[in-house]
């Protein structure tokens, strides 16, 4: 069993933190710091009609980007093979790293402002990012205070962005609805739902079972909604982000979404390439490390490395 890693441990042991993060299902400033740590059990009821949040249900991931059991698979090998320490490579063994010619991003999330600092993102983009991808919701209860801001300043910056939502098909005491979570993602994003793309990360439970206690028809159907209501309210379909093995295991290697939606795919690897889940030829966004550091993103050695494929167009939005 792989050792969970240090970013994990991080994650577990500043739960109290995460949940004050939260926001707690409802939309805070961007620019906002967040609120002083509460108990899980002072959780407030979600406002989703017909639906009664659970007020004991665990949200301590809510700030980290993905999932501990992805984030610790992308830091690279664990101690216990060796190694020196997490996300150092055995020999032989170090990620891929930058492409020739590929545009290189990152993904962020409220973890990456620690203690309500701010990402300088004029000096991320000096230091060659081109792109990010922002977590803007989990579920239908948690919408991150530093979103729009990271939004609106990466763009300002330089860079092209999408925000995105982390799926919780079984709901985690609020509305396991695709529609009900892509509507919530799309009212936080307000007028800027045409301008930013939006991309879909749906992966490990951190909360429980591995595919939500639900079977691979149920995933595929729940992607399928979730598609057709970012359609409706954007005119383009979502990028998919999905760890392979997982999509293998939970959506049963469902090939239904690789012609229409963009993949970001999450993979850890020497080769030059990345593995790709059923029904895509090709990947439009590959994150390879959780473990870099970037100038100007106040989280050295926890922030997630990612590159654009230099062989197909851009799918991310527009720079100001």
């Amino acid at each position: 069993m792989r050792v969970p890693s240090h970013r994990w441990w991080s994650y577990a042991c500043c739960a109290a933190a995460g949940l004050a993060l939260a926001g707690l299902g409802a939309a805070a400033p961007a620019a906002a710091a967040p609120a002083a740590a509460a108990p899980a059990a002072a959780v407030p009821a979600a406002a989703v009609p017909g639906q009664l949040a659970a007020r004991s249900a665990s949200r301590f991931n809510v700030g980290a980007a993905h999932s501990p059991q992805l984030l610790s698979q992308l830091a690279g090998p664990s101690p216990a093979a060796g190694l020196a320490g997490p996300g150092r490579g055995a020999p032989g063994l170090a990620p891929a790293g930058r492409l020739n010619g590929a545009e290189q991003g990152v993904d962020v999330a409220s973890f990456q402002h620690p203690g309500g600092k701010a990402i300088n993102w004029a000096q991320a983009h000096a230091a060659g990012i081109g792109f990010a991808g922002v977590k803007a919701t989990e579920g239908a209860y948690y919408r991150n205070p530093y979103a729009l801001a990271d939004l609106a300043h990466a763009r300002a910056a330089g860079l092209a962005v999408a925000a995105y939502a982390f799926a919780i098909p079984n709901g985690n005491g609020a509305s396991g609805s695709a529609a009900t979570q892509a509507s919530y993602l799309l009212s936080f994003l307000g007028a800027q739902r045409r301008a930013v793309p939006v991309m879909l990360d749906i992966e490990y439970n951190p909360y429980g079972a591995e595919c939500y206690g639900l079977r691979p028809r149920a995933i595929v159907s729940w992607v399928s909604a979730f598609s057709a209501r970012i359609k409706a309210g954007t005119g383009r379909k979502p990028i998919i982000y999905t760890p392979p093995r997982w999509w293998a295991t939970c959506a049963g290697g469902s090939t239904a979404f690789g012609k229409a939606s963009p993949l970001w795919v999450p993979d850890y690897t020497s080769a030059g390439h990345p593995a790709l889940p059923a029904g895509w030829a090709t990947w439009s966004l590959w994150q390879y490390s959780s473990t870099g550091t970037v100038r100007g993103i106040p989280a050295p050695g926890n922030t997630d490395l990612d590159q654009a494929n230099p062989a197909v167009p851009p799918v991310l939005g527009r720079r100001s």
